[in-house]
């Protein structure tokens, strides 16, 4: 069932104002000149998430907006007096796996099994979102329980939102599993999203990196999880996709902070990013920047498109007084053939999931769901909408899996740590003497994009870098823990040099 507000009303937006690409300094102006309005603003995107999401090219990134969202809008515009927070009149999206609290939005990971619960609380992501000022509009589509269904099936489905689809090309992929969050943002049907990533294939990253955006998956630990549908208490992390580098600046300062009910968050101190980017005019001079040619070469899949503006990127850096270190990743092959990762993921799935039901209560007529049998049993009992996509073979899966507490699970555990983080990505930056590794975005399980950061809790940001065909992608920079403020001096330093960003073209491909 897709939950969407319907648009009975006249539109309030200043017709002079151009929302394409605009970005959150550009709205803000535009409140302060009184050229638009909040209002304006939220029912703008509303139209705009209705001519494009379930009309036109149905991109389906979206799966449910709030009325709540003009409510909030209209006590904004009358409260023009006030004190304004960082993201203050800006409405966003937030992956159907964030949970909120009396606005009408019901956070399912994408489940039909999961509609009717009621989270206890906002998530503490959707609370620092509301103490800065944002709106929250809605929901983005997601690959149903953050791509822990099956290894087989549509890369960006859901039984909720449907098959996202790629405003660039619609027939390509957009990736996920934060599919809708990249969906939304890239066709402007909202300024900034926020998505999660867990495992190695970059669920924020790589979605960003399709849709010509900008993605930061943040250290474990910076940006807190609680009120999240988990998939990895160890590895999840919530993150920020927009359009610039410096809207991501904005969203994380935002979000990030700590929370004592996560037990990975830290106590650190969240740097100004947004005042920071231009803080250092020349921020490659000097940096040692680690790059692996073998995960970025077209032996590892790449086509000559990718690998020539990897290398002019490359030359670039270089001509910017940066000093380029070529190492070989450790372990690399050794993490895949050990199936570690997944290994891992298989019992934490099941454990962390029915941790988080444990916090619902449900709606009266509802069947509650408990454990993860209990949705997998709904999943078999509703084939029709559920199994006619992809199977749940990796859900069935961690039903059976080992305990946290078994042995198998701690060797594995050692065993992961030791070829990814001791002797694999700390190495690498040890022995490199890197202050950033750089990749292409998609460079699958490799060191420095984004398979790595994901294991060891690393920061990760990507920025649009090319085309392929009109199909865009993008370069990766990754940093060792809480070194967010530097991957976004550096991110926002090569944004402004290349420009690389253009508004989708909604060609329909094959």
């Amino acid at each position: 069932m897709r939950l969407f507000m319907p648009l009975s009303f006249a539109t309030t937006a200043f017709a002079a104002f151009n929302y394409e690409e605009t970005t959150i300094d550009l709205l803000q102006a535009g409140l302060q000149a009184k050229e638009i309005t909040v209002q304006g603003i939220v029912e703008h995107y509303l139209e705009r998430i209705d001519a494009l999401n379930h009309k036109g090219p149905k991109l389906n990134g979206v799966i449910a907006t709030t009325p709540a969202a003009l409510e909030v809008a209209k006590e904004q515009d009358k409260d023009s007096c006030g004190s304004r927070g960082l993201l203050h009149g800006i409405p966003i999206l937030i992956k159907d796996n964030i949970a909120t609290k009396g606005d009408g939005l019901t956070a399912c990971a994408g489940s039909l099994a999961m509609e009717g619960n009621i989270a206890p609380e906002d998530s503490f992501v959707v609370k620092k979102l509301r103490e800065a000022g944002a709106i929250i509009l809605g929901q983005a589509n997601m690959v149903e329980w953050a791509n822990w269904r099956s290894l087989t099936g549509a890369a960006a489905w859901s039984a909720r939102g449907g098959t996202a689809k790629n405003p660039y090309v619609l027939s390509m992929p957009t990736s996920g599993s934060s599919s809708g969050s990249a969906v939304s943002v890239a066709s402007n049907m909202i300024p900034v999203s926020i998505g999660s990533e867990t495992g190695p294939y970059g669920s924020i990253v790589s979605p960003a990196s399709l849709q010509a955006l900008v993605g930061m998956k943040p250290t474990i630990g910076l940006v807190s999880r609680t009120g999240i549908i988990p998939l990895s208490s160890r590895q999840d992390s919530a993150g920020p996709m927009a359009r610039t580098v410096r809207d991501v600046a904005l969203v994380l300062e935002a979000i990030a902070g700590h929370d004592p009910r996560d037990p990975r968050s830290k106590d650190v101190a969240v740097p100004k990013y947004s005042q920071s980017l231009q803080a250092n005019p020349t921020p490659f001079k000097n940096v040692r920047i680690a790059i692996s040619e073998e995960a970025n070469s077209i032996a590892n899949g790449f086509s000559t498109a990718y690998v020539e503006s990897f290398n002019k990127a490359i030359q670039w850096f270089e001509a910017q007084g940066a000093t380029i270190v070529k190492a070989p990743l450790p372990n690399a092959q050794a993490i895949t053939e050990s199936k570690c990762a997944s290994t891992l993921l298989t019992t934490e799935f099941r454990e962390d999931v029915e941790a988080y039901l444990g916090t619902l209560s449900w709606k009266a007529g509802v069947t509650p769901m408990k454990t993860l049998k209990d949705i997998t049993d709904y999943n078999a009992a509703h084939p029709d909408t559920e199994l006619n996509v992809m199977d749940q073979s990796l859900m069935l899966a961690s039903l059976v899996a080992p305990s946290r507490t078994n042995q198998t699970y701690i060797d594995t555990l050692k065993q992961c740590n030791d070829l990814a983080i001791t002797n694999g990505i700390e190495k690498y930056f040890k022995d490199t003497k890197a202050d950033v590794t750089v990749a292409l975005t998609d460079s699958w399980g490799q060191a420095a994009s984004p398979g790595y950061p994901a294991i060891a809790g690393y920061p990760i940001l990507t920025v649009p870098l090319g085309y392929n065909a009109s199909f865009p992608f993008g370069i990766s920079f990754v940093g060792q823990p809480f070194t967010e403020e530097k991957l976004l001096q550096y991110g926002y330093a090569f944004e402004q040099a290349t420009k690389a960003r253009i508004p989708p073209t909604y060609l329909p491909g094959n």
